[in-house]
């Protein structure tokens, strides 16, 4: 929680950049696509139209450099379903290595002694098993670690150039801006984690897991503005990152904050709230969510943070939940962002997560088609 706190106070003290020129091509839409997720989602179901690239998540590093894939259900069967169904749609799919809480593993496998095992490691699982490039997950990534993470990102790179055709190397990010602005010539894609952005730690207020701006609004204390994920691109792009290897994250999961009388963006608590993650597929049913539709119960939208919430008041003020998510219209939103800033694409964490089988086809991925119209041109949905 330390950690994330510092990260994104870094973050909101730098202004945006001024005078974006805006991108000519269309952006990329990669995809993470959890092992243990596939049970709820199959590839078949996947709507490849609606995305550029598939991640497979996730193996991890042991100590030794070898990796453990059996953590993550990166099992054979899921392997060959995945990779065969991204290639029949003529999608690239990677696979990711790491994962929250990875950052020991990794500092374990990139030592000198292990570092040519792990990135054998690396290379013979993606060549097994036909994927297409690696994604670099090491979460998170401090100070400390520059000289290791450096060494070992760029004679990765040096393997995977000696490989016909060049395997795709990406990562996912929310540390250390300068070291990946240095290292941004060995990466096709630098994703930003911009979800995930706010919790109940003290000193905070309740917040958007992944407001656009922040409006204007600043902590209690006044010295920094509250978390967005405008304020993480600024950060990044101040530190050098190049805007067209840049990409912003989009989650299909919620968060919802209980237990601390609280129901509304920039809220303070005497006792701190709960706070848990909670999939669309879940949110939708459980709050009775509408989609294309203001007519959700408790429903709101946050001009100053482009973000839209629910305010759930009980009979008990005790009862009060806040619950951040993502509609149809921040998606939308989140696309013409990227467009405006001339940044590479975006990220979508969890692709199972907006799933549901149960609902008419329409209504079954309705957090990706709207990604899908925004990206091919079309308008958010209606408000």
């Amino acid at each position: 929680m330390r950690t994330l706190a510092r990260v994104l106070l870094a973050a909101v003290l730098v202004s945006p950049a001024a005078g974006e020129e805006p991108m000519a091509r269309e952006p990329w839409v990669t995809a993470y696509y959890p092992g243990w997720r596939q049970a709820r989602l199959s590839p078949a179901d996947i709507d490849f139209g609606a995305v550029t690239h598939l991640i497979h998540f996730s193996v991890v590093p042991r100590d030794d450099g070898s990796l453990d894939a059996k953590i993550n259900l990166l099992k054979p069967a899921n392997v060959r379903a995945a990779v065969s169904a991204s290639h029949a749609a003529g999608k690239k799919i990677l696979f990711t290595v790491g994962g929250q809480g990875s950052r020991e593993r990794f500092v374990s496998a990139m030592g000198d002694g292990r570092r040519r095992v792990f990135i054998a490691s690396l290379i013979a699982f993606m060549r097994e098993n036909g994927y297409d490039g690696i994604d670099v997950d090491m979460e998170e990534v401090l100070p400390a670690d520059a000289k290791a993470f450096s060494r070992f990102i760029t004679e990765l790179r040096a393997e995977l150039d000696a490989i016909t055709p060049r395997p795709l190397l990406t990562a996912a990010v929310l540390w250390e801006p300068a070291l990946f602005a240095r290292l941004a010539g060995s990466f096709d894609q630098i994703n930003l984690m911009t979800y995930n952005l706010a919790g109940p730690y003290p000193g905070w207020v309740v917040w958007h897991s992944g407001a656009l701006y922040d409006g204007g609004q600043r902590f209690p204390n006044g010295r920094a503005p509250l978390p967005s994920v405008d304020g993480l691109v600024a950060t990044f792009l101040a530190a050098g990152v190049p805007r067209e290897k840049l990409g912003v994250g989009l989650s299909f999961n919620g968060y919802v904050w209980s237990g601390g009388e609280v129901s509304r963006p920039r809220q303070t608590w005497k006792d701190p709230p709960a706070m848990r993650n909670v999939p669309y597929y879940a949110l939708a049913d459980t709050y009775r969510i509408r989609e294309y539709d203001d007519k959700s119960p408790g429903y709101h939208w946050d001009a100053h943070a482009q973000a839209p919430y629910l305010s759930i008041e009980g009979a008990d003020p005790a009862d009060a939940q806040f619950v951040s998510y993502e509609n149809e219209l921040s998606v939308g939103k989140r696309v013409e962002y990227v467009r405006e800033k001339g940044l590479g694409g975006l990220i979508v964490w969890d692709l199972g997560a907006a799933w549901r089988a149960d609902q008419p086809p329409e209504r079954r991925d309705v957090l990706l088609q709207a990604l899908k119209q925004a990206r091919l041109g079309g308008k958010p949905g209606p408000r």
